[in-house]
């Protein structure tokens, strides 16, 4: 086997590596570019250190692990209020290979004494090679459940999207879609420019924080600077949607999505309790599934939560886990 070596970079250093692993890398989300991890490390880092581990083989950058360290514990960049997955990210070299090298120069660290890694897919390589390297290397793992991220596989037409809910789901949809269309003139608007998204995130903020106390909580003012700037950053990259449901021309519903691959995920939303009796937030969401696979979709990605609209548009849950290593 080729000399490997791992190096510890900035954001500046390994930006063109990183773009290039982007592109070759599986299973990956809008949550693994740089435009979103420098955002939120610009915003959030605070007094942790950077730690952009990168595998070399050969001279060339083989993977990354987007890391970051507070005391003696190293994590992923991004917590799980405003991240759903983590990732790492690598190509051109064995699985086992990368992710032994990267726990073998982790236990080389000697104040090093735990690696906390949150929100990992359980379809992802890392889900099981993570806890094989750790062990391998002479660590311990604990495995957390974390949360639940529903989403479905969409079909080639919107017809057979329909067709393919049950029963009851069907006929639910259907008869909400005509009340909606017989109660006013709808509009289903979609932005995907970074001056369109930024021109219209006001409204955004405002229909999701009146749309439930919870929301309104969680969108602080802080995490609302963090929304505009990680959205526009994505934007810039043609990642961001923004979506609007309009009835006589008022805005009663909104979603902020990210388009990856041939991934739509659903990132946050919101809608005007007034219009609750039209179920104004799900058909919003029915009509950016539509939308979606106009598009070209395949696979339609609520993100973490067991929100009910979920299943009643047909996802199926997928599971998120914390991988807690520590020095046996």
């Amino acid at each position: 086997m080729s000399d490997l070596e791992v190096r510890i970079e900035t954001f500046d250093s390994i930006g063109k590596d990183w773009e290039r692993l982007l592109g070759e890398s599986s299973d990956l989300s809008p949550f693994a570019t740089p435009a979103w991890q420098q955002t939120w490390w610009q915003m959030f880092g605070g007094d942790a250190d950077l730690k952009l581990l990168t595998v070399i083989q050969d001279g060339e950058v083989k993977g990354l692990a987007p890391f970051m360290r507070r005391g003696n514990e190293v994590s992923f960049l991004g917590e799980s209020d405003l991240v759903d997955y983590h990732h790492f990210l690598h190509s051109g070299i064995e699985d086992a290979t990368f992710y032994d090298t990267v726990f073998g120069h982790l236990s080389a660290v000697e104040s090093l004494n735990s690696v906390r890694l949150t929100s990992v897919p359980e379809w992802s390589v890392a889900y099981k090679a993570v806890p094989a390297a750790a062990l391998a290397a002479g660590w311990q793992v604990e495995e957390v459940f974390e949360d639940v991220s529903p989403g479905l596989e969409l079909t080639d037409t919107w017809d057979d999207y329909v067709s393919g809910l049950n029963k009851k789901d069907r006929h639910e949809l259907r008869r909400k879609l005509r009340r909606l269309e017989r109660s006013a003139e709808i509009n289903h608007v979609e932005y995907c420019s970074p001056e369109d998204i930024t021109a219209n995130l006001d409204d955004f903020v405002r229909l999701h924080r009146m749309s439930t106390p919870d929301k309104a909580e969680f969108m602080t003012d802080y995490r609302e600077e963090f929304f505009r700037a990680v959205v526009t950053n994505l934007a810039k990259v043609r990642i961001s949607r923004l979506y609007f449901l309009e009835i006589d021309g008022v805005r009663a519903a909104t979603s902020i999505c990210f388009v990856h691959g041939d991934n739509q995920l659903v990132y946050n939303s919101g809608y005007d309790p007034e219009y609750r009796a039209l179920s104004v937030g799900l058909l919003n969401h029915a009509m950016t599934i539509k939308l979606a696979i106009e598009n070209g979709v395949r696979y339609f990605d609520f993100l973490r939560g067991d929100e009910s609209y979920k299943y009643h548009l047909g996802a199926h849950d997928r599971s998120l886990y914390n991988l807690v290593v520590t020095r046996a």
